[in-house]
């Protein structure tokens, strides 16, 4: 190679050849076989500590039977759950907090720590108030509508005539004697 410089390795050197480097996140040349290439593999899921500390059990069921049962759960001082359906917000803001079990001011009691008595130790044993609710719409339910909807189009629709032929005014209808 001829050259007006004295040292030609000096154009083999690194640093006479540099090329702006670009990340592989910048679309340029062989973009696609660049990231394909560092693509990793995880091998599924990531492990975790609850992982490798659980046992299963698979075919164990649910112990359904552990618990209150249902008559304490549902029941209060020994009553029927069918009186209790007048709920504190019922109570307070549609009866005004009427209960004639509870007398009229609370006091406090200093061993218990607390009002006594509490309204909730004493539930109204009364039918729930739903103000005519339940009857509205069981009227609305059991109630007979005809086939046809209302509409715009059946009401503003005329039914045809009964007979095939349309008599024109003035006219008698002719009907044909035998086909």
């Amino acid at each position: 190679m001829f050259t007006p410089y004295r040292d030609v390795q000096a154009w083999y050197v690194p640093s006479w050849r540099i090329e702006p480097k670009y990340s592989t996140k910048v679309l340029i040349g062989n973009w696609l076989e660049e990231r394909k290439k560092f693509i990793k593999d995880h091998g599924g899921s990531g492990k975790s500590v609850y992982r490798e500390d659980f046992v299963s059990f698979p075919i164990e069921t649910p112990d359904r039977t552990v618990g209150l049962p249902r008559k304490y759960v549902l029941t209060h001082h020994e009553e029927a759950s069918h009186q209790n359906l007048v709920s504190q917000y019922d109570d307070q803001y549609n009866r005004h907090g009427y209960n004639p079990c509870l007398p009229p001011l609370r006091k406090w009691n200093g061993h218990k720590m607390a009002w006594v008595p509490e309204k909730t130790d004493y539930p109204l044993v009364e039918p729930p108030t739903n103000y005519g609710l339940f009857e509205h719409l069981v009227k609305k339910w059991t109630q007979k509508e005809p086939g046809v909807m209302n509409s715009v189009y059946t009401l503003s629709y005329n039914e045809p005539p009964a007979s095939p032929i349309i008599p024109h005014p003035g006219q008698e209808e002719i009907w044909p004697s035998s086909l």
